[in-house]
């Protein structure tokens, strides 16, 4: 089947994003030292240019891609509707598809094209340094917040697209990486950042970020997923939902771990050597986001 003009349009925004840099669900209203100040993020540890010098050797190796629930809104001359496009991803291909008309669509993150925007280094966590993107193309205003670590990708993502009589807008997550295709041996801990925002109440569309913490145990059977200490860094406010918690996710032999539906989700991977990293998304308490981890 093919997908109506709206879900066309969210295809082409993800291949862009995805291939271009890490995420944001709208441009913090704070500045970067606010945004530490109150999120006890660092001073970054290295500079946007770094990061997004990382991002073509990353396209040429990437395995895996995930992307979450897509929130979409459009408003016409006459109304304003909100839906939302589920998603489902097999190695670096996904597929979004509209659950009222049944359309979908399929896209391959190798042909993306990689178009870089302007980025701006907001403040570092275990040695990973989140950013803002802002960036155009094909006529998508794109606003993003995230990061590109060694081995994986992260980010929220918004895209507006304002037409002649029809402004529509789109809120998503993504994680993407080179999977480390071994399973969880052990014990470990990977600490790092999230960000996401909430897709319903009076901050819908504002930008959060917190902590986030993975712990592994073999003996204890699975693994322990925690997004902890949430900020809105429009608001300058801890946000009302501050811990969102998955516990005993089974992890695959390739390194992967996967549960729930749109709404209540998580997904995931370890990607590079020795399992030195994770990212992955995740959907709970109306807050769509995503998280980078590295091994501690």
């Amino acid at each position: 089947m093919t997908c109506h003009p709206v879900c066309a349009l969210a295809v082409g925004a993800v291949l862009f994003l995805a291939a271009c840099g890490g995420g944001s669900g709208s441009m913090p209203a704070l500045s970067p030292g606010e945004i530490r100040d109150l999120t006890g993020l660092s001073a970054p540890v290295e500079t946007a240019a770094a990061q997004q010098a990382r991002q073509r050797e990353h396209s040429a190796r990437v395995d895996s891609l995930i992307l979450s629930t897509m929130h979409v809104e459009v408003a016409g001359p006459d109304d304003t509707r909100g839906f939302r496009l589920l998603t489902a991803c097999v190695g670096s291909r996904c597929a979004l598809h509209d659950p009222v008309t049944g359309a979908i669509d399929n896209f391959d993150l190798a042909a993306s094209p990689i178009v870089r925007g302007d980025a701006e280094a907001i403040g570092s966590a275990y040695g990973i340094t989140l950013l803002s993107e802002t960036g155009q193309h094909m006529g998508v205003d794109r606003t993003s917040l995230g990061a590109w670590m060694e081995h994986g990708s992260f980010g929220l993502f918004a895209d507006r697209l304002i037409g002649d009589e029809v402004e529509s807008s789109h809120t998503y997550a993504l994680a993407l990486g080179s999977l480390t295709n071994r399973p969880l041996t052990g014990s470990a801990t990977w600490l790092g950042i999230m960000v996401g925002t909430p897709t319903a109440g009076h901050a819908e569309g504002d930008p959060l970020v917190g902590t986030a913490a993975l712990n592994y145990d073999m003996a204890a059977g699975g693994l322990d997923a925690a997004f902890s200490g949430i900020k809105n860094i429009d608001r300058g406010t801890a946000h009302t939902i501050e811990t969102v918690i998955f516990s005993d996710l089974a992890v695959g032999p390739d390194g992967t771990f996967s549960r729930g539906e749109a709404g209540t989700r998580i997904q995931g991977g370890f990607h590079g050597p020795g399992h030195a990293e994770a990212a992955g998304i995740f959907e709970q308490s109306d807050i769509v986001g995503a998280f980078g981890v590295q091994r501690q």
